[in-house]
């Protein structure tokens, strides 16, 4: 492929990180989706409800798409408006993406502080949910440890981008060679 980035070598420990960041997000995703599925089938096919299912089902695809923010970046998914960017040289690119990577790191940091304050609100005040009578500190507990996922793979995109200029995850699909298989 003339013209790719080439991927940056990456550890096994790198490695089976994003496999984690996959199999996490991906059991938060399927589990919501089956208990909708389960709620379904016990309110209208079996005429019994189950109070609890529409609360921990919401809970759990939430938590599937805020845990879900650090694999949208580990793959270059995350919206991006190259209106501007694609103008730029390439040295001015790599200056563009480490700020962006810096001030985006940054961003995450302050979240997850600010998360972690609202948690300990959450927990000194033992207020709980509605129907499961779970406390709120665990439901919004996914909100620190995303921002600090997402964070933590800004960080990474930066060094490797102060590295290698031209820095690729090595761990992601889209820069692996699919034509073995």
């Amino acid at each position: 492929m003339h013209g790719a980035p080439t991927p940056t070598p990456r550890s096994a420990w790198s490695c089976r990180y994003a496999a984690f960041e996959d199999i996490v997000t991906a059991t938060c995703l399927v589990l919501g989706l089956s208990l909708i599925l389960y709620g379904v089938i016990m309110r209208y096919l079996l005429s019994s409800p189950v109070y609890w299912v529409d609360e921990i089902s919401t809970y759990l695809v939430v938590w599937s798409a805020i845990l879900g923010w650090a694999v949208a970046e580990r793959e270059g998914r995350h919206i991006r408006v190259t209106l501007l960017f694609n103008r730029l040289s390439p040295p001015a690119r790599r200056i563009a993406n480490i700020a962006a990577s810096v001030v985006s790191a940054a961003f995450c940091l302050i979240l997850a502080y600010m998360a972690v304050i609202l948690e300990l609100r959450y927990f000194e005040s033992g207020q709980l949910t509605l129907n499961t009578q779970t406390p709120l500190w665990v439901v919004y507990s996914s909100v620190p440890v995303a921002a600090l996922m997402l964070g933590g793979r800004y960080v990474v995109k930066c060094v490797d981008l102060v590295r290698t200029p031209s820095a690729v995850d090595a761990c992601s699909p889209s820069t692996r060679d699919l034509s073995a298989r």
